[in-house]
């Protein structure tokens, strides 16, 4: 809960203070999303509707990139230098979608799709007592 200033020369710079932030607000954000905010009284409130309507997507974002992670293929002829760092972009997204991939996870992807071209390798890395780790790779 915003409290209004009752003082004239409060109001006028708390009035100044939440139209240039509103302004700032609908600078920022795409065309197709100005109309669920528009109508907003104050700054706050328009933050919080930006808030409920990303909510959804964050989570339809994270969804789509576990799936992308599960799916995840090494391309036929494809060196493992250029596929690690394909794979190594999923993460980073999962991370800006508010989720935390697990590394060992990442590690025992990479190893299980990869071509039987790199068969050999994988079975190298299998051998040791240790997984790598992410870093590692």
């Amino acid at each position: 809960m915003v409290v209004v200033p009752v003082d004239v020369d409060h109001l006028k710079k708390y009035e100044e203070a939440q139209a240039k932030a509103k302004c700032m607000i609908l600078d920022e954000v795409k065309d197709h999303v100005i109309p669920h905010i528009v109508e907003k009284d104050t700054a706050r409130e328009m933050w919080e509707a930006l808030t409920t309507l990303y909510k959804g997507t964050f989570v339809q974002r994270k969804m789509l990139l576990e799936n992308q992670l599960r799916q995840f293929q090494m391309q036929k002829g494809e060196e493992f230098d250029p596929f690690l760092l394909r794979l190594q972009r999923i993460p980073g997204q999962l991370t800006s979608a508010g989720a935390t991939p697990n590394a060992k996870f990442m590690v025992r992807t990479a190893l299980n799709v990869v071509t039987e071209d790199w068969e050999t390798f994988v079975q190298s890395i299998l051998g040791k007592a240790y997984l790598p780790s992410w870093e590692e790779m």
